[in-house]
C-alpha cells in the first residue's frame, strides 16, 4: 500500500543520493551500508538504548529509498541491480527482528515468519504462470513493516506499555498481524491468476499436460 507512494518520493530521493553519486561512491557498496546499519542497530537493540537503536534501524531501512537513485544518477541501474537490492533489503529485515527477537522472543517470531510469507506469496506465482507486477495487494508489505517496527523502537523510548505489554513487542505482533492479513490476501489474488493462466494457456511450458 505504502510502497506505491515510492514514485512520489523520486525528486527528493535523487536529491538526497546525488552527493553520493557525484563523488563515484559505488551504488552496490551503497546498498551493503543496509546491513552494517541494521547490525548496528540490533547491538542498541539488544541493549535498551532505543535513541540509537531507532537511528541505525531508521538509516538501516532507509537506504532502500536511496540505493536505486544513487545508481541510476550514476547510470550503473539494471536488472540484476533492482534485483539484488531488493534481497538486501530482506536481509536488512531479517537482521532487525533477529535483533527484537532478544527482547520479544515469541512475537519477533511471528513478525519474521508471516512477512517472509507475505514476501514470497508473490514471486512464487512466477514459478508456474506467465505474470507481472500487475495490482497485487500490497498490505502489509515492506515499507509498512519497517514503519510499524521503526514506530516501536522509536516509542520504547517513552516505556509505554498496554495491557502488561511493552510498545515494541506490540509493534511486532501487529507486524505479524497486518503480514499474515497480507499473504492470505496475495494467496487468493494468486488463485486467481493461475485460473485465468489455465484458461488462457499461460501457465508455464513444463508444468503444461
Amino acid at each position: 500500500m505504502l510502497g506505491s507512494l515510492r514514485f512520489h518520493t523520486k525528486a527528493f530521493t535523487e536529491a538526497v543520493a546525488k552527493p553520493f553519486a557525484s563523488i563515484g561512491f559505488p551504488p552496490t557498496l551503497f546498498t551493503l551500508l543496509g546491513p552494517v546499519l541494521a547490525i548496528i542497530a540490533v547491538f542498541f537493540i539488544i541493549q535498551e538504548k532505543f535513541i540509537f537503536a531507532f537511528i541505525f534501524s531508521f538509516l538501516a531501512v532507509s537506504i532502500d529509498m536511496f540505493d536505486g537513485s544513487v545508481a541510476r544518477l550514476q547510470k550503473k541501474d539494471s536488472l540484476f541491480g533492482n534485483y539484488f537490492e531488493t534481497m538486501i533489503d530482506k536481509v536488512v529485515e531479517i537482521i532487525l527482528f533477529l535483533g527484537t527477537a532478544f527482547l520479544f522472543p515469541l512475537a519477533a517470531i511471528f513478525a519474521l515468519a508471516f512477512s517472509l510469507l507475505n514476501s514470497y506469496a508473490k514471486p512464487r506465482v512466477a514459478l508456474v504462470i506467465i505474470t507481472d507486477n500487475r495490482d497485487w495487494p500490497a498490505f502489509g508489505e515492506h515499507v509498512e513493516r519497517m514503519l510499524l517496527l521503526l514506530a516501536g523502537i522509536f516509542l520504547s523510548l517513552f516505556y509505554i506499555e498496554f495491557f502488561g505489554m511493552k510498545i515494541m513487542e506490540i509493534s511486532l505482533w501487529l507486524i505479524a498481524i497486518i503480514a499474515f492479513i497480507g499473504s492470505i490476501q496475495r494467496m487468493l489474488f494468486a488463485k486467481k491468476l493461475i485460473k485465468e493462466a489455465e484458461q488462457n494457456g499461460n501457465v508455464l511450458p513444463y508444468l503444461k499436460k
